[in-house]
């Protein structure tokens, strides 16, 4: 049997380190450490928070893999990013940012073809969006059009929508999964979003005719008016994340729906186009009676925080389904129902005894030399093409991502039967977070500390501790938010590869050192320039790609990120000018561009450059005040813009005679 083994091939983006020489702190000295969560660079992702989700896909349907991954930056959004050369990641998309970054954050993102055009949609939720008819929160939509995916969503899905259609469902757009297929494989793809009250409902939306045009929603399963019987809150916890999975190895996929708290699941069978059967139910003990739902913590918050998944871990073709369990120690749990276990009411209590914890969060964190660790993501993989799916999670520093495998024999459920390995510790450098302050038995978490010899300061509030029983520790908080492995091989070399989202990965920490000044008996803290320093966090990649390569040695491959700050248009020399003006440019790469001058109202005056290929580097054009037909235009002001990709650059110029 192949025991999996995965090697760092690529870090995106490379950053130097920059540290002044630190000053021991005397009795004489304080130094003030700051986190900062502001950003000192322009480029996506390296600002506080970082990445919550990031998925791999053909999201152009040009044969080629797609990095998609959510920044919370620049007010939430969703860039592209593309292999465009041996050693370089282009962000080649973004999505514009939302009038809102508090409550816009997308969470996940998916791609799918919603109105069955051949043209494929980035989908994401929004919350904080402001739609114009005054509601809050969208499922955006933005689609291929054979050269970007615009800067317009080509269609939206509201609650006002929905409501509308005969549905008060209570949408919500802050969940951690949405779930985007084509579950009765129509051709089309529909979206099964999350509900809140009236009904907390699995409910699946599709779209009538193609937009943008005249694209409509249609409700094609769920919602009381849909089951009647199903009076509502059935379920009693809040739907969490719906997933296809054959459970039963029919060779036919059942839609499983997971709710929040007591690890709740119950199911949906397939039956065509537009056509499903939900449980039909009056309330949660009819339910649990029948079959139709079963939860398996009653005393626990036991959610799989960031979706449970359908796994074939012993490649029968029959589907189990694993989570980390947020409310249960963050635990690895496994389901496996029986083949006997069919149709909508097959989650009876007989299959409590298909239920285990393959592995303790503990057993993990011991992996990374620690006591317990935080799983957030669990996903599968076959990185070692041998036909059985390998589980993969991760969590904080040291435990970036653990591998879990089926030996090969041995009941699945039982935690002896699986191998584990600690795939990356998350090595590179120094990580900033917060610091915590130990006052006895008291512990402080703050962003800012002072400390002298006789004394730490909570900033805030100004409270002096005894130094007898302070102590300082800096607390690590960054951890792998997402991990996509299936089928990934973003430079087609046949070797199959991991991608890794960091997310709270701060920038940097400021020490400001102050010395202590008594004149006339006054003392006073006094802000010294030179010893003060700030220090880089020098791990500032959150988004990494692992590749396997089937052997014990991996070959380090680092990989850089173009932005579209990486491309330069410098101001034109001389302005103001006449009767020419040269213009710079840099680029990063080699790449197709165009270089056009438009006057004040964006009229199109003149083409230098028309979609032409440049080199990487340094390069000139002379503008001579003429338009597109050799004319001399008139005295005044002028944009030159260098458009590349889906990107521009402009700058205003002078023309004086």
């Amino acid at each position: 049997m192949k025991k999996v083994f995965i090697f760092l091939i690529m870090l995106i983006g490379s950053y130097s380190l920059l540290m002044a020489q630190t000053t021991p702190i005397s009795s004489k000295q304080m130094a003030v450490y700051t986190v900062q969560e502001t950003t000192d660079t322009l480029s996506p992702y390296y600002k506080g928070l970082g990445v919550r989700r990031v998925i791999v896909a053909d999201a152009n349907g040009d044969g080629e893999q797609e990095i998609l991954a959510t920044d919370y930056t620049n007010g939430g959004r969703v860039h592209v990013m593309k292999v465009v050369q041996d050693s370089l990641l282009e962000i080649i998309w973004s999505s514009p940012a939302a009038t809102s970054s508090s409550g816009s954050t997308p969470r996940f993102i998916q791609v799918g073809d919603c109105d069955g055009d051949g043209n494929k949609e980035i989908i994401f939720e929004q919350n904080g969006f402001a739609n114009p008819d005054g509601t809050f929160g969208r499922i955006a939509l933005y689609e291929w059009n054979g050269s970007s995916w615009g800067d317009e969503a080509a269609f939206s899905i509201t609650s006002a929508m929905v409501i509308s259609a005969g549905y008060d469902l209570g949408l919500r757009f802050t969940r951690e999964v949405l779930t985007v297929a084509d579950l009765d494989g129509d051709g089309k793809t529909e979206i099964i979003p999350h509900t809140g009250d009236p009904y907390r409902d699995v409910i699946i939306l599709g779209v009538n005719f193609s937009f943008p045009g005249f694209a409509s929603i249609v409700v094609e399963g769920g919602s009381n008016a849909k089951v009647p019987n199903n009076a509502g809150k059935f379920v009693g916890g809040s739907h969490w994340n719906s997933f296809l999975a054959d459970v039963d190895g029919d060779g036919k996929k059942e839609i499983i729906n997971h709710h929040w708290d007591k690890y709740g699941f119950w199911s949906i069978d397939i039956n065509g186009k537009d056509s499903y059967t939900y449980p039909t139910v009056t309330d949660i003990a009819d339910a649990k009676t029948k079959g139709a739902y079963h939860t398996y913590f009653d005393g626990d918050d036991a959610v799989s925080y960031f979706g449970a998944q359908a796994v074939d871990v012993d490649g029968d073709g029959k589907d189990e389904i694993v989570g980390t369990q947020y409310g249960n120690a963050h635990n690895v749990a496994m389901m496996s129902l029986p083949e006997t276990a069919t149709g909508v009411y097959r989650w009876t209590d007989a299959t409590q005894a298909d239920y285990a914890i393959i592995k303790t969060s503990a057993e993990i964190a011991a992996l990374g030399g620690k006591t317990s660790a935080e799983l957030w993501p669990i996903v599968k993989g076959d990185l070692n093409k041998d036909g059985k799916d390998e589980l993969y999670t991760g969590g904080g520093r040291g435990l970036n991502l653990v591998a879990i495998q089926y030996k090969g024999d041995g009941s699945l459920l039982d935690p002896a039967s699986y191998d584990m390995n600690l795939v990356y510790n998350g090595e590179g450098g120094e990580v900033f977070a917060t610091w915590e302050i130990y006052n006895g038995s008291v512990v402080y978490t703050i962003d800012t500390i002072q400390v002298t010899a006789d004394s730490v300061a909570y900033d805030t509030t100004n409270v002096v501790f005894d130094s007898s029983v302070i102590d300082t520790v800096k607390k690590e908080t960054p951890f792998t938010a997402y991990i996509f492995a299936d089928s990934v091989d973003l430079d087609n070399d046949g070797n199959l590869e991991i991608v890794l989202a960091d997310q709270s990965v701060y920038d940097s920490i400021s020490v400001d050192v102050y010395d202590w000044v008594d004149t006339s008996g006054i003392g006073q803290w006094t802000y010294s320039v030179d010893k003060s320093y700030k220090t880089f966090n020098n791990y500032r990649q959150t988004v990494r790609v692992l590749e396997y390569n089937g052997g014990t040695v991996g070959v380090e491959h680092e990989y850089g990120i173009i932005t579209p700050e990486d491309y330069k248009l410098d101001q034109n020399y001389p302005n103001p000018f006449n009767p020419s003006t040269q213009i710079n440019f840099a680029l990063p790469l080699d790449k197709k561009i165009s270089l056009k001058i438009y006057d004040m109202v964006g009229q199109e005056v003149k083409t230098l450059i028309d979609s032409e290929s440049f080199k990487k580097g340094q390069h000139q054009v002379m503008w001579n005040g003429t338009n597109n037909n050799g004319s001399k235009v008139a005295s005044g002001h002028y944009i030159a813009k260098l458009t590349f990709g889906n990107f521009a650059k402009s700058i205003k110029m002078t023309l004086m005679k």
